[in-house]
């Protein structure tokens, strides 16, 4: 996930997916870079063996054609490099003085801008979105505009009789006082038509969430709370969900940092009367550190502590399944990972 911080943490370069790319061509009218990345990852949790996989890497290509001193177009698209080769998103658009339109498949606003999470591996329990929207939509559009005084992000996904979740999100950041402060808005709405068990009505899932961050020399900081609400005109259920996060980050040298990260996330499931049929909460730490030899090439390592239990949703209709609720007593996780960028 990209999170798009401004003047915090990381520089946003070393955030960037495309950040070693290979320009193939360049000219006045414009220009194509492809790039990619190699990850592997060895994981360890308590009681398991451990298990070594390639992280998520991926490769892509983007192009961007000058129209004229006012207009711009673009294109770009990213397929996984796992087992199966899968397309992770595809989308045109258009980009001037006035912002950013792309019309495609694409990571929607939430998800993309996701909010205060330093971790390489375990963090975001406290992130409570994208569980109808899915995070990502084959059919969407989305707008971005952004200046010295704020950042404007906007999406809006198509529910094509029902085979997609519709979604509208709404994002804003302001600076205001040296501290960037981040509020937005989810609503998505899935027809049961497209699950199993329920013929008839809808799902609607509105989310909304704030944090702030800021810099104190090398050190960053972030905090963030999230909601959501789930209901259905069918089913007499109601599942509410809320998320508390802490992020820190501290650079030791310009290529060595370490970060860490508190998260506390509860829900309750309750009836058509809002009586509580159920109620859990979780527990999340995590530290880690990271080294980047240079802008190719970065290694990293956390440790995580994980107690309580979450909510689990499952939905079929998305580009990911939601897992099942997770339970963890007290348990201790480990990981490092490697990335090699072009």
């Amino acid at each position: 996930m990209n999170k798009k911080i401004l003047a915090v943490a990381i520089p946003a370069v070393l955030l960037a997916s495309n950040v070693s790319a290979y320009e193939v061509f360049s000219s006045d009218e414009g220009s194509v870079e492809v790039y990619g990345q190699l990850r592997a990852k060895l994981t360890k949790d308590e009681g398991k063996d451990i298990k070594l996989d390639d992280g998520s890497s991926r490769a892509g290509v983007n192009a961007t054609y000058t129209v004229n001193e006012y207009f711009d177009v673009l294109g770009a698209i990213e397929y996984s490099l796992a087992d199966e080769f899968k397309n992770r998103y595809s989308y045109i658009g258009a980009s001037g003085d006035w912002g950013k339109v792309t019309l495609g498949k694409q990571y929607l606003t939430a998800d993309d801008l996701w909010g205060v999470d330093n971790s390489y591996f375990y963090g975001g329990s406290h992130i409570v979105e994208g569980t109808i929207s899915g995070g990502k939509h084959d059919s969407s559009v989305r707008y971005i505009f952004e200046n010295d005084d704020f950042y404007v992000d906007a999406s809006y996904a198509f529910a094509e009789d029902d085979a997609n979740p519709e979604v509208f999100e709404l994002f804003g950041r302001v600076n205001v006082a040296g501290f960037d402060v981040t509020a937005g808005v989810s609503q998505a709405t899935q027809g049961h038509a497209a699950f199993d068990g329920v013929p008839a009505g809808e799902l609607e899932d509105f989310y909304h969430t704030l944090w702030v961050e800021r810099t104190f020399g090398d050190l960053s900081v972030g905090v963030q709370y999230a909601s959501s609400k789930i209901e259905s005109d069918a089913v007499n259920m109601e599942l509410d969900r809320t998320g508390y996060g802490l992020a820190l980050s501290y650079g030791l040298s310009e290529k060595s940092s370490v970060y860490g990260g508190y998260e506390f996330s509860e829900y309750d499931v309750k009836d058509a009367a809002s009586s509580v049929l159920e109620s859990n909460d979780a527990t999340l730490v995590y530290l880690g550190a990271v080294h980047k030899f240079n802008s190719f090439f970065r290694v990293y390592g956390e440790a995580a502590y994980a107690d309580g239990t979450t909510a689990g949703f499952t939905n079929n209709k998305n580009d990911w399944t939601v897992a099942a609720g997770a339970t963890a007593d007290s348990e201790m996780k480990y990981a490092i990972g490697a990335r090699v960028y072009w």
